[in-house]
């Protein structure tokens, strides 16, 4: 990540999470000849005369899946509920876990061994899957306010800060897309809690991350270090990274490779910038990014400029130009832009002079 954003603590969204840890807590010792009694089971302001209908619409969806949950549940044995309640309880620090290598107890909070622990049901994760429904529904529980707040404190750029390539999308024209960092359908006990739930570009969320899981991003074995975008405290934090292009060939230098091959490094180059890589694809989609844009870059270079006497006066332009993308203003694509005029100061050689100098009128 380039940056964490601010975690906005919005009551009304937040408020469905709460009513599933109430239902949750009032089931957990429930008797296996106990009846589904919603009055029994859900706070005052989750029901209207006796039935499930938050907001005071009556959710039919919302009880046949917690009525199919509750009856799955209620047949465990004593010990499997203690164990299931306990997997809620231990979720509920999901925001902990993804810096955190040493929780290695990942694999319990998994769909495979909730699966388990229900005997093979699925019944969990319809029901969380109607809850996400239920919460991501316009109006429902004012999402369209938490982005509208959420959007407000991000930097001025208001860049992804999953990629640094893509504004996250104007509040007044549509709400991003809110990504569940922790897949949903992996971690179900997680689906509703904005701890997990991140607003990012589409083309992150859809594209590049997916269903990968960012607690295992190498293999199954071995946890991977994964910077998790909130902070609690300020609007945003400045993660100070960087990007170096050197081993690059420029396009068009080199008769024997006349495309070029960029070559990206993040910095810090460290295992959290590496699951960063691997999850969003960073470096491939930076490389595509060079391919379509250095020719344009080396003619904003240019603009208002007269032909260069020698490389030194070139070199001279193209380092008092990048200063304009320093990346620690948290601009689109200055991060890359940066590196970019960096290394080709540092590669000024005839060849490119002779180029860039042929784009002057």
């Amino acid at each position: 990540m380039l940056y964490k954003y601010q975690f906005v603590k919005h009551q009304k969204l937040r408020e469905l999470h709460f009513h599933f840890l109430f239902f949750m807590r009032k089931v957990k010792n429930v008797t296996k000849s106990a009846k589904f009694t919603p009055s029994i089971f859900f706070h005052d302001s989750f029901l209207t005369n006796g039935k499930i209908a938050p907001k005071g619409r009556e959710n039919k969806q919302l009880h046949n899946r917690f009525k199919a949950f509750f009856d799955v549940y209620k047949k465990l044995d004593k010990d499997k509920k203690i164990e299931f309640y306990e997997l809620i309880i231990f979720s509920q620090d999901i925001h902990k876990f993804f810096e955190d290598i040493s929780i290695i107890e990942i694999k319990k909070i998994q769909s495979p061994n909730i699966k388990t622990l229900l005997n093979n049901s699925d019944v969990f994760n319809q029901l969380m899957d109607a809850m996400w429904n239920y919460l991501k529904s316009p109006n429902a529980w004012e999402i369209d306010k938490h982005y509208e707040v959420f959007y407000n404190n991000l930097p001025d750029s208001k860049m992804c800060p999953f990629c640094g390539m893509n504004k996250i999308s104007d509040k007044d024209l549509y709400r991003s897309d809110y990504d569940h960092i922790a897949y949903k359908a992996e971690f179900p006990i997680s689906s509703i809690d904005l701890k997990n739930i991140t607003p990012s570009c589409s083309e992150c969320n859809t594209k590049f991350k997916t269903t990968k899981n960012v607690f295992y991003a190498f293999n199954d074995a071995s946890r991977s270090q994964y910077c998790y975008p909130y902070t609690f405290k300020s609007a945003y934090i400045d993660l100070s990274i960087s990007f170096d292009l050197v081993g690059s060939l420029f396009p068009n230098t080199d008769l024997a490779n006349i495309n070029g091959n960029w070559k990206i490094t993040i910095n810090p180059n460290n295992d959290t910038t590496k699951t960063w890589d691997e999850i969003y694809n960073i470096e491939k989609r930076y490389v595509k990014l060079l391919n379509v844009n250095y020719l344009q870059w080396n003619e904003e270079l240019v603009i208002g400029c007269n032909k260069f006497i020698d490389i030194d006066s070139l070199k001279s332009r193209i380092n008092e130009f990048k200063k304009g993308f320093n990346p620690n203003k948290l601009r689109i694509e200055y991060h890359i832009k940066y590196a970019y005029y960096d290394f080709l100061e540092k590669s000024m050689n005839d060849i490119l002079f002779n180029q860039i100098n042929s784009m002057i009128a």
